[in-house]
């Protein structure tokens, strides 16, 4: 079969160099434009050879990232003397526009259309080069994309690693199927979907013991998730339909055999984590020789990464994949086929972590009101909501518990009921995020804020309102008696007959000048019914004696993410100060000032000293340093 590959820009675009701790210049990451099958453009990367190639590697991407999250890995080849290749397929990285929609897929053939990217880029990447000095390198959903490659195309590497492919498992497959059936029939297709995000990755995440955030199923290095939700082309949340077509594709890429075998003496390497989900911690990867054995390919190692999960091309630093990849693929240190995990059935990998959750081995019978019931419990316990992803995965994968049809009726009686809970659970978690930024900004201006009933009793009390009234401990039972005892002092009967009359709000009056102000927000109304319950808030700020500069430092460090020394050194900018000053000020080297002021820069988004002090004596400086003022 000829594969068409139309490079549009034929020179390589330099986007400069790299230089190594040991002062070497690395490589130039260099970008093309690649032209797919139907005309739509595909941005490429490609890295050199350190010295003369002893081969052509190409280093596909997965679902969650893009070509230049693997940069490093790309570079550790390149360093080992692969010629290293790379694109971004579409709707990922910066192969995105109004005709290519990010992290999403046309329905029914958006599969079909990113097995056709990769196949162009392949064969761009292997044009003129012998078929025994090409390597695929192909992490997560990449995979079972190269699988659709070789049908066609059964000469097309001689060595292929598989990263942490997706599970072939039919239960687990088959639930994703007609999940997202029921998703598309519900919603627009080319619309983000949280839903099935969070259920996805709440299904895969289940596995692990120390999981708290969705996106830890790819790594359990902070900094590494971290980063990846910090780039911006990164972690997006897929459509309906890319879910739709991501599942329905890795479906079929596990069940076609077809009449084509691959070339013999094609080589395969596995690398799995330890910790990784989705091959349910190596559990699944017999299944995959399996498969891989029937398409012609008997000669299968397979390497076991301790920590590693789902992400493992994300951490070259850690994990050193280039270095394992190039050393099996030249044959240096051959993989030794590592002891297949015990417990690869799908039922024993879903009733483990049934057990995990305190359920017991599930009955024959599904109850749809004891699933709905689920539902709802999630919103208070996550664990509830994964119980009811795993006993409707064993029901599936028991044979005869739960038929196709039954299957699609249950899903579809059960997805308001996942909308509505995951909508209110997503208020929650707002509200939350809210609350807690709040108490920030309370907390670091010294606001004092108490909650109370028409009797000024109170309910709740901050440090700082506990500190304005005298009061240590604002938790204490004294304390409290003390801070109530206070405010009557200072409340007088105007101000206590308004608030005992259900006045909105109250100026709070001491010696004619206003220190507080009571106010009843309509959150609190309902609490006002309930016996003991707030019914307004009062809110005391002591503006006297403020210390200006450790205020406006404060606010520096909320406002733009700031370190303490790095709020001084941008205060000393905006007194008019030189870096020698500032250096002698604060106690440090003049590099050590300058490192700051980069980071600053940075940070507040500027490129020079004018730009910062005109943008910080526009924001929270200036307009703090007046309300002081005042």
């Amino acid at each position: 079969m000829r594969f068409a590959a139309i490079i549009c820009m034929v020179s390589f675009m330099d986007t400069g160099g790299q230089t190594t701790t040991s002062g070497k210049a690395q490589a130039s990451l260099q970008s093309r434009t690649l032209v797919a099958d139907d005309g739509y453009p595909l941005v490429a990367r490609f890295i050199p050879a350190a010295g003369e190639a002893i081969g052509v590697a190409y280093v596909a991407h997965g679902q969650s990232y893009h070509s230049l999250s693997v940069e490093a890995t790309m570079r550790g080849l390149a360093a080992r003397r692969w010629d290293v290749h790379a694109a971004d397929l579409r709707g990922h990285g910066h192969s995105v526009s109004a005709g290519a929609l990010r992290a999403h897929m046309a329905v029914g053939s958006g599969w079909d259309r990113l097995a056709g990217d990769l196949r162009v880029a392949l064969a761009a990447s292997f044009d003129g080069v012998p078929w025994d000095r090409r390597i695929v390198v192909a992490p997560n959903i990449a995979g079972p994309l190269v699988l659709e490659v070789l049908r066609d195309w059964p000469d097309l590497a001689a060595r292929i690693v598989m990263v942490a492919p997706p599970a072939n498992n039919p239960a687990v497959l088959g639930l994703a199927r007609a999940f997202m059936a029921v998703r598309i029939r519900m919603r627009p297709v080319d619309a983000p979907d949280p839903l099935t995000l969070h259920q996805l990755y709440t299904f895969l995440g289940a596995q692990l013991p120390d999981r708290r955030h969705l996106i830890d199923v790819i790594s359990g290095d902070r900094v590494v998730t971290e980063a990846l939700l910090a780039d911006p082309l990164a972690w997006p949340t897929p459509t309906s339909g890319y879910f739709h077509e991501m599942f329905r594709g890795i479906e079929r890429s596990w069940s076609a055999i077809g009449r084509h075998k691959v070339r013999k003496g094609t080589r395969v390497l596995l690398l799995y984590g330890s910790e990784d989900p989705v091959t349910a911690s190596g559990r699944f990867i017999p299944a995959v020789h399996h498969h891989l054995a029937r398409i012609g390919i008997d000669d299968v190692d397979s390497i076991r990464i301790a920590g590693g999960r789902s992400g493992l091309m994300l951490e070259e630093v850690r994990f050193g994949l280039s270095a394992r990849v190039s050393d099996w693929a030249s044959g240096a240190t051959p993989a030794l086929p590592t002891e297949a995990p015990v417990g690869g059935r799908a039922p024993d990998v879903l009733s483990d972590v049934l057990g995990r959750l305190g359920v017991p081995e599930p009955g024959p019978e599904l109850s749809e009101d004891a699933l709905v019931a689920l539902c709802y419990h999630a919103i208070d316990d996550e664990t509830r909501g994964v119980e009811l992803l795993y006993r409707i995965a064993h029901a599936l994968a028991s044979e005869g518990l739960l038929t196709g049809e039954r299957l699609d009726a249950t899903i579809a009686a059960l997805m308001p009921h996942w909308e509505r809970s995951h909508a209110i659970n997503h208020q929650i978690a707002q509200a939350a995020a809210v609350g807690t930024v709040m108490q920030n900004v309370i907390d670091r201006f010294g606001i004092g804020l108490a909650f109370v009933d028409t009797e000024m009793g109170f309910v709740f009390a901050n440090a700082a309102f506990a500190k304005a009234m005298g009061a240590a401990d604002p938790t204490s039972p004294e304390a409290r008696a003390r801070m109530q005892a206070r405010l009557r002092m200072m409340a007088d009967a105007r101000f206590l007959a308004l608030v005992r009359q259900g006045a909105k709000e109250a100026l709070l009056v001491e010696d004619g000048r206003a220190v507080g102000l009571y106010f009843r927000p309509p959150s609190l109304r309902q609490t006002t019914l309930q016996r003991g319950g707030a019914s307004g808030v009062v809110v005391i700020r002591n503006v006297a004696g403020a210390d200006l500069a450790s205020t406006v430092s404060d606010m520096l460090q909320f406002a733009y993410g700031l370190t303490p020394k790095e709020a001084e050194t941008a205060l000393g900018l905006i007194d008019g100060q030189s870096a020698e000053v500032i250096a002698a000020t604060l106690g440090i080297s003049i590099n050590t000032v300058r490192t700051h002021l980069k980071r600053v820069y940075e940070k507040v988004g500027v490129q020079s000293q004018t730009e910062l002090v005109a943008r910080l004596l526009r924001g929270p400086v200036g307009l703090l340093a007046g309300e002081l003022d005042s």
